[in-house]
């Protein structure tokens, strides 16, 4: 009986619960927790509700997409389908032990707490304006209640390792000032990696009608965000943004999401599985703020739009398809590209600085310097696929998956910093082959 009792004792809550102290000073009304930049206070929490959609409520109307558990879900499934894009790479630029990464747009934040867990010694900050990020998160993780298109950002200069940004559809007035902005905050040798979806429909075979609901959507999407300021840029398109803030040794593919499992291609076709759950569960909620607030609609007729597109979305013989471009540049370590202040917006769109160097991996590009001269180990760091800038006709032969690889070691070869570089093999080669030949596990 003793041992019993003894055993019981051990399985007590311990402390007793007459030891935990009460703070005093802690009262309902007035309790803030603070994250990042902005305190989790009512007007940060205070949502907005529109057409039975929820929205952010900090710098209220200028994000058209929810932020409900139905956007949420839509999130990370689309982390899911660049997972299978990206070969389960997290990332493409060759980071080598960064010391601070900033995700612009984090969203559930999933990308961030992977990156967190990948990177243990590297401290992780996630921005959002909606505070829908857990709370239960890797320690070098913290996220921040901000707006990124505010013209001064909250960090200093030269501050981050790496910059990564996604999927920020309809959510930045000024894609060439985001770019210039990411390169202020990159230290020299920081890389900005930019993964963008371009939101309309296309096909290599015809298959989309000029009198189709995707055509329809094709043009009524764009016009939305030119009128709500939130311009929808093509897939080929940020690529001299990055040539006029200043980065070099740029690298860019552009990856091919089919509408629906009708590819051959087994991966491409998982990739439509996914992506035509998150079109029928969560397009509706992504066109309809843009439609809605930017052309003035009525929720009936983004419901009929999304009729139409319904079953032109699940029909295999439409072969429809979206563009993400992942676009990756260094900030160069010499002393002309450091600092970049200027930011008005009459200077949107202009180039801040002449850049060193310009690394396009386009036919025909030129350089405007040489002052700074490529490293030798550089060219195995971006094996990124195809960089070349596609046409009408060679789209078709862009690659479609691709992986990375890290660094090489070489005894006589360091970085800037003096220390070794690490060699891994890389998959590029099978994944390439594999990609086009359809060969896919």
């Amino acid at each position: 009986m003793a041992s019993n009792e003894s055993e019981l004792r051990s399985l007590a809550v311990s402390p007793p619960q007459s030891l935990l102290e009460v703070d005093e000073h802690a009262t309902s009304s007035n309790d803030s927790i603070l994250l990042g930049s902005a305190s989790i206070t009512s007007s940060v929490t205070q949502w907005e509700w529109e057409n039975g959609r929820r929205y952010h409520g900090y710098k209220a109307g200028s994000y058209p997409i929810p932020n409900d558990e139905q956007e949420l879900e839509r999130i990370d499934l689309k982390h899911h389908v660049m997972m299978l894009l990206c070969d389960a790479h997290l990332h493409l630029a060759p980071l080598y032990k960064p010391q601070r990464i900033l995700d612009i747009g984090t969203g559930t934040g999933i990308w961030a707490i992977q990156m967190a867990d990948q990177y243990p010694e590297t401290i992780v900050i996630g921005t959002d304006l909606s505070p829908v990020q857990p709370s239960w998160v890797p320690d070098n993780v913290r996220f921040e209640i901000d707006d990124i298109e505010a013209k001064d950002w909250t960090w200093a200069d030269n501050f981050f390792d790496y910059i990564h940004s996604r999927f920020m559809i309809a959510s930045v007035s000024s894609w060439p000032r985001l770019v210039r902005k990411a390169f202020q905050h990159c230290k020299p040798g920081g890389y900005f990696e930019l993964q963008e979806l371009d939101p309309r429909f296309m096909c290599d075979d015809g298959t989309i009608n000029k009198d189709s609901g995707l055509a329809y959507f094709n043009e009524v999407i764009v016009e939305a965000g030119l009128r709500y300021n939130r311009p929808l840029p093509k897939y080929d398109e940020h690529y001299a943004w990055f040539v006029k803030a200043g980065f070099v040794d740029i690298q860019q593919v552009f990856l091919k999401s089919p509408s629906n499992p009708w590819p051959k291609d087994k991966l491409l076709k998982e990739v439509g599985k996914f992506q035509l759950v998150a079109h029928l569960e969560g397009l509706e909620g992504v066109i309809m703020g843009l439609l809605c607030r930017g052309l003035q609609w009525k929720l009936d007729e983004v419901k009929v739009l999304m009729a139409k597109l319904r079953p032109e979305l699940r029909s295999r013989a439409i072969h429809s398809y979206q563009i993400t471009t992942v676009i990756v540049g260094r900030k160069p370590e010499t002393s002309q590209s450091r600092n970049m202040h200027s930011d008005s917006s009459s200077s949107y769109g202009q180039a801040p600085l002449t850049p060193t160097s310009i690394s396009t991996g386009f036919p025909g590009s030129s350089s405007s310097s040489a002052v700074e001269t490529p490293r030798e180990e550089y060219q195995y760091s971006l094996p990124y696929g195809s960089s070349l800038k596609p046409s009408n006709e060679n789209l078709n032969d862009v690659t479609l998956g691709f992986a990375v690889q890290q660094r090489p070691t070489d005894p006589n070869m360091e970085d800037l910093s003096g220390r070794p570089l690490q060699r891994q093999s890389s998959p590029m080669a099978s994944v390439r082959s594999s990609t086009r030949s359809g060969t896919h596990k």
